[in-house]
């Protein structure tokens, strides 16, 4: 007795573990991601990107395959946990729980071909959209907790959703809505694949299959008809035939009972906008922030809500202003806000969730104040129906991308150029642990351009295999960043001009086919990892803008080192190169996207998700550039064919600046090859084994600089140039040139420039 009261009171005492985040956010009717589930006993990919709806409350849960157009599943249950962005687990998919489903489909398309058959044609079977002619996802309409879902299939309009009769947990019914327009062609719909045979009735509006599937038809017209597919008595279709007229219909659907007629719905009616469900809005309070000793540059907080009622995880990774005072963010687990109040002193920021269920969000644009939001899955235009603030159509703008269900292939940023032109980059399908990868389809590692009118989808460079975000410049060149990894050496600045375009940026299995022929096409600058260990966005600054930095200069940023750099390009011919300069901004969290607002100053945002420094989950930040105070890095480098010569905006202490000794300069290059990242290897005396072994075991050990001579330093006239000759200057993959000067004012300038020599002019 006394063990029991024991037990008793241990079991009162003791705290619950609370639940991860993840069980407890609301993620909305309706939710994009990869899922897979089981059928007829074993476990497959359910959909690349699937859309699972809320068929209330978590309890119940219908799966939707954008790319086939079918319904996957329907059942009881909501899902198992996996996913890199919620569990970090590497591998294991989010899978349904469907064991006992209501119904399910076998891998194929969701509505026949124009010749009858449900037969997987695309161009590469099990991946991508169906053929243009056959069928085309539109989007989804949210209004309240309801999901209506837009296809177009031979030509016709179709809406549809389901619902659930809810009479218990393990007992009740799915039913399946139609509204569909004018038909030039019959419909065959994929309605259920079952273990054993279907028995229809004579007039078509009821079937029974032998592993006890129940389904009927209700509120159909005249030839709206069940059927089991020819050659097929397992699988049950429903036949709609051609006609000029608007039909509405609804298949009823239940296990080991027959379902009852479910409320009729008009799908139309449920596209013009709903009810809010994300009707309150959070506060929060930014602070101001002051430069560091040696810094032009404060750092503003725009400080996230700390609690919202949704229990959602802000990480956000893509930004975007939608006017001077709101900016657009989205996050990694699908969510999108907008925080308004940050253009002057912050103290008062308010935030709103708009939309939620998108899937892994790494990118937002806003154009003529409609916003894109870049998913793994497809770029999707944000619509605001009845101007409630919150978003009731979730269009699909471009879903060209082919995808995995790799955990690593994310599709990171959104830009445009000054044609309207969109780009992203996608990474390779890295395996767990980094080394190697998975199958790679065409658009693995790539970055991509899409035409304003989203119906374009070009490939302009290979070779990616981790980019973390992207820039487009001036003149429409290109940049992305890089990681370290199989056929990387190290991180790096990747430039490429449209003239360029398709560049092959290095990583042998993302080649692609339109790289085949392809030279590798060497970046503007190599990173060593105490530099940059993950490679996010750049920015290029724009005119007119009071920041420190000239217009047409580019910034890149470090995800790993949540950091900022000024790039120093210099050109030798048409072979653009350079180095980088770290601007002294301290940052509280990753530095993974930054945008110019109109006021000059600029906006950063990063969160911690994979390997970086970043002390905070994430950060929204806004740095500002002031103006009393002196920019003490150099603004500007030329590769000569001596040497070097920096250039500062303040004049040099001549003493200083002419001294050998106020410089320390070495050089190494890498091995580009199969194996995970790169040594460091001597340029002067290179050794030929240790370079043949690079490309056979990993070699990250392997750490030999050369030493590198200043014969002389000369300062220009006007005292913000230094001309350092070097002895025996030659290309390398990183020339690193310490400096410690002082302004002719005082001021102490104290840093490292680290650079790539790919040609001397």
């Amino acid at each position: 007795m006394k063990n029991a009261t024991a037990s008793a009171f241990l079991a009162f005492a003791l705290p619950v573990a609370a639940a991860p985040w993840f069980e407890e956010m609301q993620f909305g009717p309706a939710w994009s991601n990869t899922f897979s589930d089981h059928f007829q006993g074993k476990t497959r990919v359910g959909a690349y990107k699937g859309i699972l709806v809320d068929l209330g409350g978590r309890k119940h849960s219908g799966l939707f395959d954008t790319e086939t157009l079918r319904w996957v599943s329907g059942y009881a249950g909501f899902v198992k946990w996996g996913g890199t962005p919620w569990t970090g687990a590497h591998g294991p998919l989010v899978t349904l729980n469907n064991q006992k489903p209501i119904f399910v489909t076998d891998a194929t398309s969701g509505y026949a071909d124009a010749s009858g058959s449900f037969d997987d044609k695309r161009n590469l079977k099990g991946f991508g959209n169906l053929p243009a002619d056959h069928g085309r996802y539109i989007g989804y309409y949210k209004n309240g907790s309801a999901i209506v879902i837009a296809t177009e299939v031979l030509g016709a309009k179709v809406l549809e959703s389901a619902t659930a009769d809810l009479a218990g947990i393990d007992l009740f019914a799915i039913t399946r809505h139609w509204e569909i327009g004018p038909r030039a062609k019959d419909l065959l719909i994929l309605l259920a694949d079952e273990s054993g045979d279907f028995e229809v009735s004579a007039d078509g509006k009821s079937a029974q299959s032998a592993s006890g599937l129940f389904c009927e038809l209700n509120l159909a017209g005249t030839g709206i008809t069940l059927a089991s597919a020819e050659g097929r008595k397992s699988r049950l279709v429903l036949r709609v035939p051609a006609g000029q007229d608007t039909v509405k219909f609804q298949v009823a659907l239940a296990r080991d009972q027959k379902p009852s007629t479910a409320v009729p719905l008009t799908l139309s009616d449920l596209t013009k906008g709903g009810s809010p469900q994300y009707t309150e809005t959070l506060t929060s309070s930014g602070t101001m922030g002051q430069p560091a000793e040696g810094s032009a540059w404060a750092v503003d907080q725009i400080s996230l809500p700390k609690d919202n009622p949704w229990k959602s995880n802000l990480r956000f990774g893509g930004f975007d202003f939608l006017d001077e005072n709101t900016a657009v963010l989205s996050t990694w687990n699908g969510d999108v806000w907008t925080v308004s109040g940050f253009h002057q002193d912050i103290t008062k920021l308010t935030w709103r969730r708009i939309a939620s269920g998108l899937f892994e969000t790494l990118g937002v644009k806003v154009v003529n104040g409609v916003i894109y939001v870049n998913g793994r899955d497809q770029i999707t235009r944000l619509h605001d129906l009845n101007k409630d603030g919150e978003m009731d159509f979730f269009e699909a703008f471009n879903r060209d991308i082919l995808i995995s269900s790799n955990f690593h292939e994310f599709a990171f940023d959104l830009q445009t150029d000054q044609d309207g032109n969109f780009y992203f980059c996608k990474g390779s399908p890295v395996r767990g642990g980094g080394r190697g990868f998975d199958p790679i389809l065409p658009h693995h590692g790539i970055v991509a351009k899409i035409s304003p009118d989203g119906k374009k989808f070009e490939v302009i460079a290979t070779g990616l295999r981790a980019p973390g975000g992207l820039a487009v410049g001036p003149q429409g060149q290109i940049t992305t960043g890089e990681n370290e990894g199989t056929w990387q050496p190290c991180c790096k600045i990747n430039y490429f001009t449209p003239a360029q375009a398709p560049a092959f940026l290095g990583t042998e299995p993302s080649r692609q086919e339109i790289g085949k022929d392809k030279p590798f096409h060497e970046p503007l600058c190599y990173l060593p990892m105490s530099v940059d260990n993950s490679g996010g966005s750049q920015v290029w600054v724009p005119q007119n803008t009071d920041f420190g930095l000239k217009a047409g200069e580019l910034i890149h940023l470090s995800y790993g080192q949540s950091s900022l750099y000024r790039v120093l390009p210099s050109k030798a011919g048409d072979i653009v190169q350079g180095g980088v300069v770290k601007i002294p901004a301290k940052l509280q969290s990753s530095a993974m996207r930054a945008r110019f607002h109109k006021d000059g100053s600029l906006y950063a945002l990063g969160f911690r998700g994979w390997q970086t420094n970043a002390p905070t989950e994430c950060a929204f930040q806004r740095i500002r550039f002031v103006k009393d105070k002196a920019v003490l890095i150099p603004s500007s480098q030329t590769i000569t064919s001596k040497g070097v010569t920096l250039t500062f905006d303040q004049a040099l202490d001549e003493e200083l600046a002419t001294d050998p000794g106020s410089y320390a300069i070495e050089r190494w290059n890498y091995v580009r090859g199969p194996q995970y990242g790169s040594g460091e290897f001597s340029v002067d005396q290179p050794d030929a084994t240790a370079l043949e072994n690079a490309l056979k075991a990993e070699s990250k050990n392997v750490r030999v600089h050369d030493k590198v001579a200043v014969l002389s330093a000369k300062l220009s006239a006007d005292g913000k140039s230094v001309d350092l000759e070097l002895k025996d200057m030659k290309p390398c993959m990183t020339l690193k040139i310490g400096y410690d000067l002082e302004s002719t004012g005082g001021d102490v300038m104290i840093g490292t420039v680290y650079s790539t020599i790919k040609k001397l002019p």
